[in-house]
């Protein structure tokens, strides 16, 4: 067993390190067949790729090795459910539950429709029922070998054995889920081996399968917490929800644990959420800068030095410099990524993608444009959305003209149904009006902006503030409602960097009521809503941050975006609710 566990963190460091993209393939034909663990160890490292570059082709792969597994999974527990011991059954119990958590997602990932979400749910809820019953059982072994729960609980942390365990008296905890009661986290064994020869053994293995389960049940929380709202309510439906603080505290726990491979994945996954997913609807400043001192202590302490100077490691420490605001040495960082991952195409696109971004950010409009071009060009992920940006960056540069204008008009016919179904109807809905435009460079700094808004980039400094206010009080006279209220709503945004709160409001209100009016792009009034709600908190206004908040919550449905802002918005409501308690 550990002999497997060494030969996975072997192939994930030389992944990551080296960029051989065959290693995966290679573990998995080689000892996948046969070999439960390995095959969902590869599982998560082809679902990560993937899902991390939203390659359709990687995705659909990916999604034919998880069924492959989850068969041999089904069959390996027919075979043992007569002359198995109940821990390879536990074993295979825990590994069928994350085979079902990662084929709900890349059932999801794959096509976004109704048929694939309610066929996705049914295999959260079986991944749910299988979690649930695991835990029980591992309660039902620890209590019959005695083991202590603040021993064990060190065991997963410092990766090592002792002698002998001592006895600790048990303290239950009553909760409101019977769940959480029954799996309590880390703090529910107990007691104490009394033979030193025979406990060792016993505790290796309960050690393995407590991580197992932690890790499946964090991860399961994790992605219940951050599925899109059209996914969420089918998830409601079927009776369960996820817990984003217990998924983040089991897999904190995971990532601890030195002497498993699950240690890795656990990091990964925290990694992503704190530097690529947290800071797109986080409200308040402080959390993002806790997010980022978290996410560094991953890379520190946990992550280990075989994978220090690899591209993972660059990758995600560039993202924490571009989030501290120090964009130029993220592009550096970003640039250095790319080389290191040149073997690795994913990875590579990945790097280029951030470095677009970067350039955005400062407002190289030019080389931005460039980078998105090459991205169209070469990535199998969205090339709509590259086109977009590619397009809007150039007439923001004022360059071409007739180039941008074609490239906005080819767009449409460009799109393809793929998974960004939601990405693509936006993008292919701005190209048609953008390339009819009389006001083409304006109309393409706003939508550059709008862009940088949306995504969570646009940090704007005291210069380009007052750039924003000047260019939109010298605004052509012919613009549309949708333009005219994200001129507001950068005006807005701009005097609040500025720090006139009035001036701010008062521009934002007359995006408000400019957009409102518009039905066709009602998530231009949810940003203003949002932005409106950010200020009042801000201003310690909480009855109007949360009548601001709740309102783009609940009077606006399917909308542009919908999928991007939700999150953000559900952040505003819990900041406005708990700052009213408060008071």
């Amino acid at each position: 067993m550990e002999e497997c566990d060494e030969l996975i963190k072997d192939v994930f460091v030389s992944y990551f390190k080296e960029c051989n993209q065959q290693v995966i393939d290679t573990l998995y034909k080689k000892y996948g067949p046969y070999n439960p663990r390995t095959s969902i160890a590869c599982c998560y490292m082809k679902c990560i790729v993937a899902v991390s570059c939203w390659n359709e082709e990687a995705i659909r792969e990916s999604y034919k090795y998880v069924k492959e597994t989850h068969n041999m999974l089904i069959k390996l527990q027919v075979e043992h459910q007569i002359f198995g011991t109940p821990t390879e059954k536990l074993r295979l119990k825990v590994l069928t539950a994350e085979s079902l958590l990662l084929l709900a997602v890349m059932k999801m990932a794959i096509k976004r429709c109704i048929k694939h979400y309610l066929k996705a749910g049914m295999n959260l809820r079986k991944s749910w029922k299988m979690f649930s019953s695991s835990q029980l059982k591992i309660v039902e072994l620890c209590e019959n070998a005695g083991i202590n729960s603040t021993k064990l609980d060190e065991l997963i942390t410092e990766g090592s054995l002792p002698e002998t365990l001592e006895m600790q008296e048990d303290t239950p905890t009553e909760t409101e889920d019977s769940f959480v009661q029954s799996f309590d986290l880390v703090e529910d064994f107990r007691s104490f081996f009394d033979n030193k020869e025979t406990c060792v053994p016993a505790v290796k293995e309960l050690k393995e399968l407590k991580v197992m389960s932690l890790f499946g049940y964090g991860l399961f929380h994790l992605i219940l917490s951050l599925i899109p709202p059209s996914v969420l309510r089918v998830v409601n439906l079927l009776g369960f929800h996820g817990n984003r603080y217990l998924g983040l505290t089991s897999l904190n726990t995971v990532a601890s644990a030195p002497d498993e491979y699950r240690s890795i994945l656990a990091s990964i996954a925290l990694l992503w959420y704190h530097l690529s997913l947290r800071p797109t609807f986080i409200s308040n400043p402080q959390h993002l800068n806790t997010g980022i001192e978290q996410a560094y202590q991953i890379i520190e302490h946990k992550l280990g030095k075989e994978f220090q100077d690899t591209w993972l490691t660059l990758y995600f420490t560039a993202t924490i410099r571009k989030l501290q605001g120090d964009v130029e040495g993220a592009l550096q960082m970003f640039q250095t990524t790319a080389i290191k991952s040149a073997h690795l195409k994913e990875c590579k696109l990945m790097a280029y993608y951030e470095i677009g971004w970067c350039q955005l950010i400062v407002w190289n409009w030019g080389q931005a444009s460039e980078i998105f071009s090459d991205l169209m060009a070469e990535a199998r992920w969205s090339k709509g959305f590259y086109g977009y940006l590619a397009a809007i960056s150039m007439g923001a540069s004022g360059g071409s003209v007739s180039g941008c204008r074609a490239l906005l008009s080819e767009l449409p016919g460009r799109i393809k149904k793929t998974v960004n179904v939601e990405l693509d109807t936006f993008c292919s809905s701005k190209s048609e009006k953008l390339a009819i435009s009389q006001n083409l460079e304006y109309e393409c700094k706003l939508a550059t902006l709008e862009m940088l808004y949306v995504w969570k980039c646009l940090t704007l400094t005291e210069s380009q503030s007052q750039e924003i206010i000047q260019t939109v009080n010298n605004r052509p006279l012919d613009l549309s409602p949708t333009s005219l209220a994200t001129s507001y709503l950068l005006v807005g945004i701009s005097w609040r960097t500025l720090g006139d709160s009035t001036k701010a409001e008062q521009a934002l209100n007359i995006s408000d009521t400019i957009a409102k009016d518009d039905e066709k792009d009602n998530y231009i009034t949810v940003c203003v809503l949002s932005e409106l709600a950010e200020l009042y908190l801000q201003l310690g206004q909480t009855e109007k941050s949360k009548q601001a908040a709740e309102r783009a919550r609940n009077d606006y449905r399917g909308y542009h975006l919908e999928n991007r802002l939700y999150n953000r918005i559900h952040s505003l409501n819990i900041s406005s609710s708990s700052a009213q308690v408060k008071l």
